[in-house]
């Protein structure tokens, strides 16, 4: 029955959470075994015995002290640990478990140890050690391998013809009951909030039915569900044994407990063994249950006497919990998969409808009402478009959906909210529970513009339900001798009934999955609605073009984000010196052809970040002249293979050290010099610096410029001149625009935002470029920016990037935590850290980076923002709120790019902020910063242009003549219509006596110069 008690139990999850002291090293490292087996922890490779459990007399007559630094050829012959000697040549010693030894000595005080005892034994390595484990071999009935095959093959039939998960798992109970003959046998299933139920359970009669029960997260903690994740089988044949002390207690050599996590003997955690006794449970038996994400359940198996059960049935119900861990994923994944149809089928007709007719946004909804609430299995919606609001079903009046939007904006923000609860997020919400006890809203924000928001909103009724918990959860707190609270195993088990109110049903996955979806098909229409409107209105126009900068950042996002992993695991792979050289020249394609994407999406991000007002500058000291060298050999290479001479004309009035925006500097001139030299066939590339002295009050447009009084500002005046194609009188300004290119730009790649991307930084930095040409003769651009002088002393000279190949010795074992959602992102961000000699641990959200990280205490966080179940703006604060939480490291790493992300992260908690992609570089050094650890780096050669590329003769058309006209021809094609892999077919053609051209071709296709192909094979 419910009792009342003043403590909710929402309060009280958090309550026990805070009184949880179970801790990794008393489950881990408990200092004693169970009696049904021996240990030993020998030293390898002459097996040495370092430690041994207190038991080995009664089964070797032999005292552990008198064996202590002894062989263990002093316990088993010579031929048989030289037999286990040649299984640690094994890199996995799992291979070779179990394996049989048969004692050399008679001792004939008990049945287990007479003459010839054969032991069953499994080995595995800890830190400083060799762990052998022996159980006694209790039964001599041979297993009849045949018959135990054709079980398992029939219990895997039935697992295979099971129609739906509950029947799978009641199969699994029933089989493995049928196996082991234990009294019950229940599969346990956790829960998103880790708490946990009974959904199959097989039992002798008498006993009561524990099926549907509910346990508490904190029955099983934190440290016990580590090791279930790495350890199949957890056995206790006695709840009551007396433990066996390992002597010495402590590891002879580190003086630490020694780790016995991976062994099958490991002692129970007191906590444990008074729990399952409470339940009158004397023997017991756990197989995990694993699926991609981590811990799925357990096949829980209890006893109600002591249960002794033979290795060899233990590991076939080993097998078949790893099968059943599998077949459970598919299932779900099978009836996933159906529901998912439905909900596209709904979905796909919503969005087809909806593009077209996308100006008539509300009465497409209004118009599909049935759809709109089939999609996410809702009995009411709200349509709130643009301050117009319609409502369909089961909904709350309209003046308490227009406050509850109210709150959403001012108080949420996020693009999809769901809860099964909300008056627990907005009391308000109490009076109208009847309608709206779960909502799930999408939104779209355009904050720049006052009351322009889309919104729609799902609600689903109160559904009083009653949740049957395995005994009172309260009972789990105790008041001690001295007031305070503290865990206590329950004693009853007796059915407790909690009544839930105020919640609807849970919003599914799929559900949220279609939310979201819908929510991009909204974002869709209202972009085409707002182009629509921009005919008509300047204020529609804003919002849309805010509209468009909002999905150009987001698309951005999607694109950094894979193109981390691809840049990312091909620095990784750089590092391997063993791949074949045949490989290295493909790596570096797919690292240019990377590298190149990004620096597309990298302009589709800037002329966002223009277009949403959000550009910055990010000023400091530099060499002036320095930038100007190094930006010259940074395009040598192309105005090399075109033939086109590169000419550098520096005034004496440029400065050597000035104040300024240093990369968006280098980025015009780069962007100004590459485009001459892409459309210059031949003459040259003219490069002019100038330096023109002023008075800061003389400057109008110095807003922008972060000077002051003590610094002299200068114009730095650029031109590049070139003798190429010319530019028409009547493109001069076209040029400048975004998106927009010239005739003879059709045929270069590029996206046509550098132009203006340049000119947008120019005049950031209080300047312009202009430009000036005359068709089919020269072209002239001119660029002045404001720049600010300064001494050298104010110069810090940047360190050379050098490769990262390990950590220096004699620092301490850094532990780093990675919270990143995408699996390929993870696992590179895990093995480059763990290469280079970082004990690092990997999670996908941010509520298990909360749980790890109070666990593990790592030193520094690399915190991805983007994660489901909680994001990392919300996982950073929770930390920085916890005690403790001060003073680990947390750096979020992110594909989002804009200044405003940025400063978001730090507001949050953050210490910095990375951009995917990333290079390794930044990343070690930003830990360096932070961490002040020492590296050790590979010795490299210093940088500079391949000489023999330098010395190669330069392309002309007429080197081109060794071949025939069609295939000139054919390769001109290609390059115009920018099909590289046609024009490497094309390059194969080449004979090998022409290996020269063959070479020097395929390097202008390597780098992206088909514009030069294409002038070359000009008639």
């Amino acid at each position: 029955m419910q009792s009342p008690n003043p403590i909710s139990l929402s309060s009280l999850t958090s309550i026990l959470t805070a009184l949880e002291v179970c801790s990794d090293e008393s489950v881990y490292s408990p200092g004693y075994i169970q009696p049904h087996g021996i240990l030993l922890m020998l030293q390898e490779p002459h097996l040495r015995i370092l430690q041994i459990s207190e038991n080995v007399e009664q089964f070797f007559g032999i005292s552990a002290e008198a064996l202590l630094g002894k062989p263990l050829q002093r316990l088993f012959s010579g031929d048989q640990v030289q037999r286990l000697a040649g299984y640690l040549a094994e890199d996995n010693l799992e291979l070779c478990n179990p394996f049989e030894l048969k004692t050399r000595r008679r001792v004939a005080e008990t049945d287990w140890q007479r003459k010839n005892q054969t032991f069953t034994g499994v080995m595995h390595r800890v830190v400083d050690g060799l762990i052998l484990e022996l159980e006694p071999v209790r039964s001599l009935k041979s297993t009849d391998s045949t018959q135990s095959y054709q079980r398992l093959q029939a219990v895997i039939a039935n697992f295979r013809n099971a129609t739906s998960l509950k029947n799978l798992a009641q199969t699994l109970a029933r089989e493995v009951k049928a196996m082991t003959g234990f009294d019950r046998v229940m599969i346990y299933c956790f829960l998103a909030d880790d708490s946990g139920v009974v959904i199959a359970e097989e039992k002798q009669r008498h006993l009561e039915s524990y099926l549907g029960l509910h346990y508490l997260a904190i029955d099983i903690a934190l440290p016990a569900r580590k090791l279930f994740c790495r350890n199949w089988m957890r056995f206790i044949p006695d709840m009551n044994y007396t433990p066996v002390c390992l002597i010495p207690t402590n590891h002879p050599l580190t003086d630490t407990p020694l780790d016995l996590s991976n062994s099958v003997l490991r002692g129970v955690y007191p906590c444990h063994i008074e729990y399952l006794q409470n339940m009158g449970v004397a023997g017991s038996m756990t197989i995990s249950l694993i699926n991609d994400k981590g811990l799925w359940g357990l096949i829980a198996c209890h006893h109600y006497s002591p249960k002794l059960v033979d290795y060899e049935i233990r590991k076939a119900c080993e097998f078949l919990g790893q099968f059943a861990s599998i077949e459970l994923v598919h299932q779900q994944e099978r009836e996933l998969y159906v529901y998912r149809r439905q909900v596209k089928a709904i979905q796909d007709e919503l969005q087809q409808t909806l593009l077209q007719e996308f100006n008539f946004i509300e009465q497409v909804l209004i118009r599909n009402t049935f759809h709109l609430l089939d999609l996410v299995h809702a009995q009411g919606a709200a349509i709130l478009l643009d301050g117009h609001l319609t409502l369909i079903g089961q909904t709350p009046f309209a003046t308490q959906v227009q406050e509850l939007v109210t709150w959403l904006v001012q108080h949420k923000g996020e693009r999809v909210l769901a809860t099964d609860s909300l008056s627990r997020l907005y009391p308000e919400a109490k009076a109208f529970k009847d309608q709206a006890s779960g909502l799930l809203a999408i939104s779209i924000l355009f904050n720049h513009v006052k009351q322009k928001s889309y919104h729609i909103i799902w609600f689903r009724p109160e559904q009083i339900q009653t949740v049957n918990w395995a005994g009172n959860p309260h009972d789990t707190v105790t008041i001690n001798e001295i007031g305070e609270m503290q865990l206590s195993p329950r004693k009853s088990f007796e059915m407790w009934k909690e009544t839930v109110r105020e919640t609807s049903l849970p919003w599914e996955v799929t559900e949220l999955e279609a939310a979201t979806e819908m929510r991009n098909t909204l974002m869709l229409a209202v972009l085409e609605f707002s182009q629509i409107a921009l005919e008509q209105a300047a204020e529609q126009a804003a919002i849309a073009s805010r509209a468009k900068s909002q999905f150009l950042a987001k698309m951005s996002h999607e694109l950094r984000t894979p193109l981390n992993a691809i840049l990312g695991f091909t620095q990784l792979m750089n590092r391997n010196e063993k791949i074949p050289s045949e490989f290295q020249e493909d790596l570096g394609i797919i690292s240019r052809s990377g590298k190149h994407l990004l620096t597309l999406i990298n302009d589709v991000l800037e002329m966002s970040k223009i277009e949403a007002g959000q550009l910055e500058l990010t000023e400091s000291s530099f060499d002036l002249h320095q930038l100007i060298h190094s930006t010259r050999d940074m395009v040598a290479l192309k105005a090399l293979e075109k033939g086109i001479d590169l000419i550098t004309e520096q005034h004496l009035s440029v400065p050597r050290y000035v104040y300024g925006d240093k990369s968006k500097l280098l980025q015009i001139l780069l962007n100004l010099l590459s485009n001459a030299i892409k459309f210059t066939t031949t003459g040259s590339v003219t490069l002019r610096f100038q330096a023109l002295t002023r008075r800061v009050g003389s400057v109008n447009s110095l807003d922008s410029i972060s000077t002051d009084d003590s610094k002299r500002v200068i114009t730095l005046h650029v031109e590049v001149e070139d003798t190429g194609c010319g530019i028409a009188q009547s493109d001069l300004e076209t040029v400048f625009e975004a998106f927009t290119q010239t005739e003879p730009g059709r045929y270069v790649q590029g996206t046509g935002l550098g132009l203006s991307i340049s000119r947008q930084f120019a005049r950031l930095m209080g300047g312009d470029i202009t430009a000036r040409s005359t068709l089919n003769q020269k072209s002239t651009f001119i660029c002045e920016v404001l720049l600010s002088l300064v001494s050298s002393v104010d110069i810090i000279a940047p360190e050379t990037t050098r490769t990262v190949i390990g950590l220096e010795p004699g620092q301490p074992t850094y532990r780093i935590l990675v919270a990143e959602d995408l699996r390929e992102n993870r696992l590179l961000l895990v093995r480059l850290l763990e290469l280079v000699g970082f004990d690092v641990c990997g999670v996908e959200n941010g509520k298990e980076a909360i749980a790890l990280w109070s666990e593990w205490h790592p030193h520094l966080i690399l915190m991805d923002i983007q994660m489901p179940v909680m994001d990392g703006y919300q996982t950073t604060r929770q930390i920085r709120g916890s005690e403790g939480g001060r003073e680990v490291v947390i750096i979020a790493l992110t594909a989002y790019a804009f200044e405003e992300d940025y400063s978001t992260s730090i507001q949050a908690g953050c210490n910095d902020h990375i951009t995917k992609p990333f290079t390794e570089a930044i990343l070690f050094d930003r830990m360096a910063h932070y961490l002040e650890v020492r590296y050790r780096y590979k010795e490299e050669a210093l940088p500079g242009l391949d000489q023999q590329i330098l010395l190669q003769k330069s392309l002309t058309a007429k080197d081109l003549q060794v071949m025939s006209p069609e295939w000139i021809i054919q390769v001109q094609e290609a390059a115009l219509d920018l099909n590289d892999a046609k024009l490497y077919n094309l390059i194969a053609q080449i004979p090998n006596q022409e290996q020269v051209l063959a070479n020097a071709l395929k390097s202008l296709v390597d780098n992206f110069q088909l514009e030069a192909i294409a002038i070359l094979t000009q008639t």
